[in-house]
């Protein structure tokens, strides 16, 4: 499943059945959709905290709601792979926190497998078990969140002095503008 940075919408539909549409690959033929599909599309509503939104015409949505549902849909697919590019974006804190916590969750108890592209190196480095830092196109480093997070590399490829911190209370490096 893929949430995209950003999708444009081009037709009126609710977010009950934008969320839906990720249950498409499990209906069979020119069936529609049961009520275990629609169970499952109220769940992943609820997972990103959207329920309330189910019966809104999804271009009335803010861009967060809209991040939101966008997850939910991915959510809905139940797909082995989460492909998410940048799944935060215009998302306040909280909302931000909850969906890395969330894909979090489902790579440890589900065991799928989740790709992040995010330019939020913070929370990449708390919610990621590996970082891999790109720099026009190629590979400058990977590893653990540790092993990424140097101030020596990070200020060599934003162009910019960053200084790299322990923070009490969080595991990981944090990254700071100098």
């Amino acid at each position: 499943a893929v949430v995209p940075q950003e999708e444009p919408i081009l037709f009126a539909f609710s977010v009950a059945e934008a969320v839906l549409m990720g249950r498409m690959p499990w209906v069979r033929g020119f069936a529609f959709e049961g009520a275990e599909d629609r169970r499952i599309a109220a769940e992943a509503l609820e997972a990103v905290n959207a329920r309330d939104l189910a019966g809104r015409d999804l271009r009335s949505l803010s861009g967060g709601e809209r991040q939101r549902v966008l997850f939910a849909r991915a959510l809905a697919q139940e797909a082995e792979v989460l492909l998410l590019d940048e799944p935060t974006s215009h998302l306040d804190l909280r909302h931000q926190v909850e969906i890395l916590r969330t894909v979090r969750g489902l790579v440890r108890e589900r065991g799928i497998t989740a790709v992040l592209v995010s330019h939020g190196v913070n929370l990449a480095a708390r919610f990621a078990d590996r970082l891999v830092l790109l720099e026009d196109g190629g590979v400058v480093a990977e590893g653990s969140p540790g092993e990424v997070l140097r101030e020596d590399l990070l200020s060599e490829v934003y162009g910019t002095r960053v200084v790299v911190r322990r923070v009490p209370g969080i595991a990981v490096p944090q990254v700071f503008p100098a």
